[in-house]
């Protein structure tokens, strides 16, 4: 399995879980970043549950931070990471019309998160590689 993501499920299975999706991920990352997993945690706390407003997703949000953090700033390969996970998801990019469209098929909301997350981090991943 891919060490980030390895991190990112031991984060989201910390009890009580804390962490939103866009600290799980930064805080995946953050040893590599040269950051303390609570400052990562304190960085993202507002991108959680679509900027606290159903806007987009926090896995998202959280990705676009790692991605410029680890210097990758080409707006095509940013374009990419977000029109891939919409592809992925009908279009949707925001945290609340994903839920909703979770709920609708009877899916559980952790479950659904923590696949964004692994989603998510398998395409920064693969982008940071090929950049």
């Amino acid at each position: 399995m891919n060490k980030h993501v390895e991190k990112a499920m031991e984060i989201r299975n910390e009890t009580p879980m804390v962490n939103n999706c866009a600290q799980t991920i930064l805080r995946a990352y953050a040893d590599e970043l040269g950051i303390t997993g609570d400052m990562a945690a304190k960085l993202s706390a507002n991108f959680g549950g679509g900027m606290k407003c159903g806007s987009t997703c926090g896995a998202i949000t959280g990705g676009l931070m790692v991605l410029g953090a680890l210097g990758v700033e080409n707006p095509y390969v940013i374009n990419q990471f977000r029109r891939r996970i919409a592809d992925n998801h009908n279009g949707m990019t925001d945290c609340a019309d994903l839920l909703k469209a979770n709920a609708q098929k009877g899916g559980i909301k952790k479950v659904h998160c923590d696949g964004m997350i692994r989603e998510a981090i398998e395409l920064i991943d693969e982008l940071v590689k090929s950049e």
